[in-house]
Formats: C-alpha cells, sequence, structure tokens
C-alpha cells in the first residue's frame, strides 16, 4: 500500500513510519508542508492512504481537505483515505465532514494506528507474520498460495511473494470459500486472479502457470463458474 504521510514534526513523521514498518507498511512518503502535499498529490500517482497532520506550514490540514474535495479526490469508495494525526480534538468534527477514514490523537499507539489501518484495507484482510512482523493483507490481493512443508508461500497482485509459517490447509480456512479454490494438494488460488485455463494448467494474473490436478479440474471449473 503507498502511504504519503504529511507531517512537519521530523520526530513525529519518524515514529509514524517506525509503527507503519511494525505492521508491514514499508511503502511511505514523507512531506513537511501542506502546499507541496496538494503538489505531490495532483503531479504524482494517488496514494492509497495520507496520514494529515492539522498544523501544517502553507496549507493547514484542513486546507488540504478543501482542495482534496474540490478536486473530487475523496469521493465515494474509490476516494483517497485519509487518516488525521493531531495533537487537537477540535478538528474530528471537520474531519469527520470532510469524509477522513480515522482521527489519530496524539500520542497514539502502535494497536490504536492498527486499528486504524483496519478500516483503510478494502474487503477482509488476513494477517501474517514475514521476518518477525504481522503484516495485514488484503485478501483480494492474493493470487496464490503453495504449500513449503509446514510454511506457505503467498504470491501477491503486485508480483511479492511472502513466506509465513502456517500450513496451506490452515490458511484455507480462513479465505473466503467462494473466492478461493484448490487446483493441487499444494496449491490454492485466487478465483478473481485466473486469467484462463485448460487441462493441464491455470493461468494468473501474474503471468503465473500453475499446474492443475485432474481430481481437482471439476471443482474448480464449478468455484469458477460460480463467481461468475
Amino acid at each position: 500500500m503507498r502511504i504519503y504521510i504529511a507531517e512537519d514534526e521530523p520526530l513525529a513523521a519518524q515514529k509514524l513510519q517506525l509503527f507503519l514498518q511494525k505492521l508491514g507498511e514499508e511503502d511511505t512518503s514523507v512531506f513537511d508542508n501542506g502546499a507541496q502535499l496538494v503538489d505531490a498529490l495532483t503531479s504524482s500517482p494517488t496514494p492509497d492512504l495520507l496520514f494529515l497532520d492539522i498544523q501544517m506550514p502553507e496549507l493547514t490540514g484542513i486546507e488540504v481537505l478543501k482542495q482534496l474535495q474540490q478536486q473530487g479526490q475523496m469521493s465515494g469508495e474509490i476516494g483517497l483515505k485519509v487518516i488525521i494525526t493531531s495533537a487537537y480534538d477540535q478538528y474530528a468534527i471537520d474531519g469527520f465532514n470532510f469524509g477522513v477514514t480515522d482521527y489519530l490523537l496524539k500520542p497514539y499507539t502502535l494497536d490504536r494506528l492498527r486499528q486504524a489501518l483496519s478500516k483503510v484495507h478494502p474487503g477482509p484482510v488476513v494477517s501474517i507474520r514475514v521476518d518477525g512482523r504481522t503484516m495485514p493483507i488484503r485478501v483480494n490481493d492474493i493470487v496464490s498460495l503453495a504449500a513449503q512443508k509446514d510454511y506457505t508461500e503467498f504470491t501477491l497482485s503486485d508480483g511479492r511473494k511472502l513466506m509465513t509459517l502456517g500450513t496451506l490447509t490452515g490458511f484455507e480456512q480462513q479465505m473466503p470459500a467462494m473466492l478461493f479454490a484448490r487446483i493441487q494438494r499444494s496449491y490454492l488460488v485466487g478465483l478473481k486472479h485466473v486469467k484462463n485455463f485448460n487441462s493441464t494448467v491455470v493461468s494468473l494474473s501474474t503471468g503465473e502457470e500453475l499446474p492443475i490436478g485432474r481430481t481437482y479440474r471439476d471443482s474448480f471449473r464449478q468455484a469458477l463458474k460460480a463467481l461468475t
């Protein structure tokens, strides 16, 4: 997930980045004034999430929200998600009137940040442990899962591969049954990421081709048909 942080206090920005890293979110960019932030939002690809401080040079957080609303960047479910971070609670009503996702009152804890992030991820989320850290993963981003003895390898829509301790069967039980299907004893695929298939191979959105077992063909076809 691409995250922008608008924060003019370096220590506050560093703390937020550290917390986000602990939660598996490392794609962050920091902006220390409102005008710089607005320029980035209009000239670069829109991020998935913006952490917005209220008291900033040049443009305040509320002024940034006004501009985003005028530009239609916060409209509906596909709009930019914004979480306000502020040491002052008097701006909460204004923020929610602009449709922000959450309001973090400084100083906040890691658990409070985790709670805020849970409101951002669209659809169901599964949490896995990778390199000693807990990572929330959107179920819709999971292309496939592969059994690796006592571990399971997740392949995501952005091409990442994440290895975590736990059996494929265990993770299969956590997935929405209508969105995933086994194609072999060692493979579970996200049906939304299936591009095409034949009697021996399933082609996925990442370009990967995985073998399909003969005993799984009929149930796989039925699951794919039910989804469409």
